[in-house]
């Protein structure tokens, strides 16, 4: 059993126990280092102004620590989330990231229908969360900078993102794309001439992020300039794949050498798509994930029996029978999520849980910051 970011609770007790008592092995799996008490403290998110928000977000923290070591393993997607598994004592094991088959059909349509807009070149920069204002704030004024060189040269900006950065006399050359979902993205990455990843290196929440955000892009065919955290070091040689930036003057340098050379942006991009399509793909990963599960049972139950590694052709021959249907994703619903707080964690967490969802309709009206 894999328990995804689960958070402890009464019910999650009750199958952990259910399952101890009937031999099953029960794993945790972490994308994000969201199971330290004090992880909040690193996490720039607008909702924490917010006191009886982050109260529940330290509460959830809490309760994701006391469900890891309730497991008897942990997954993390990067080394750097292992190593801080290994601190509290849990055996763990790495399964990085990779791309779905409904993420490969839907960037292959994407790329298909992919138009040059006016010849220009387009800087993207997307953020899934409203937690990357600092990580984007390493490259802004760079980014300015050479917005103001290249009058052309464009710089979009999707998802979630502070609307407060100084752009001078360049803002008619920013645009601001809304969010949209995981279906939608393709479609504005594949815009993208060059593809933007900064992350705090001093940050650990910024260090545990995956290399997902270079997969996405690589995908496209777009090549992507990226902090050189762990888990981008794992998967970028800089100069082959895509680049590794270590400081303002080396961002600065490769994004005009790239801005300069359509050559280079379409060779490194297509390098980069051959390498995901080669390490990253969903056959690629259910391998490597039946070894990691093996590799569990041998150390912590090896009565339980080993897994096949074989991987069925139907895969190649008709992917689209294994995307996960989409009315999977309409639930929990809203309602059911409020029955379900009330259930395992009370009336009063409901209420709590309530004013932090009216207060982010509001946040327009009445910002957090």
């Amino acid at each position: 059993m894999i328990l995804q970011r689960v958070s402890w609770d009464s019910f999650v007790e009750k199958i952990i126990k259910t399952a101890k008592q009937r031999k099953i092995l029960v794993l945790a799996d972490v994308d994000d280092l969201v199971f330290l008490p004090d992880s909040y403290r690193w996490i720039d998110s607008p909702d924490f102004s917010d006191s009886i928000r982050l109260r529940l977000y330290q509460q959830t923290l809490s309760r994701n620590r006391i469900t890891l070591e309730h497991c008897d393993g942990v997954l993390t997607s990067t080394e750097f989330l292992a190593e801080q598994v290994r601190q509290i004592q849990k055996p763990v094991w790495v399964h990085r990231n990779g791309f779905s088959l409904e993420m490969a059909h839907f960037s292959d349509k994407a790329r298909i229908g992919t138009k040059t807009i006016d010849k220009r070149i387009i800087l993207g920069y997307a953020s899934g969360t409203p937690t990357h204002d600092q990580d984007f704030a390493i490259i802004q004024p760079i980014l300015r900078k050479l917005l103001k060189r290249h009058p052309t040269v464009r710089l979009h900006l999707a998802g979630y993102l502070n609307n407060q950065y100084d752009w001078d006399d360049t803002a008619e050359q920013v645009q601001r794309i809304p969010f949209v979902p995981w279906q939608k993205l393709p479609e504005v990455l594949s815009t993208f001439s060059i593809n933007l990843a900064p992350l705090r290196l001093d940050n650990p929440f910024s260090q545990s992020k995956s290399e997902i955000k270079f997969i996405e892009a690589a995908l496209l065919g777009v090549p992507t300039i990226a902090s050189p955290t762990q888990a981008y070091q794992h998967a970028i040689t800089s100069g082959l794949n895509g680049f590794l930036a270590s400081s303002l003057e080396e961002w600065e340098e490769i994004l005009e050498n790239l801005i300069n050379n359509a050559e280079t942006r379409n060779v490194i991009g297509q390098s980069a798509r051959n390498y995901v399509l080669e390490n990253y793909s969903p056959t690629k990963r259910a391998v490597q994930i039946v070894a990691i599960l093996n590799s569990c049972v041998q150390q912590l139950n090896p009565d339980i029996g080993f897994f096949s590694s074989n991987i069925s052709e139907e895969v190649t021959k008709n992917p689209t029978r294994f995307f996960v249907p989409s009315n999977l994703e309409k639930h929990p619903t809203l309602f059911e999520r409020g029955l379900y707080s009330i259930r395992v964690k009370g009336v009063l967490v409901l209420a709590q849980e309530m004013w932090v969802f009216f207060r982010r309709l509001l946040s327009p009206i009445f910002p957090f910051r």
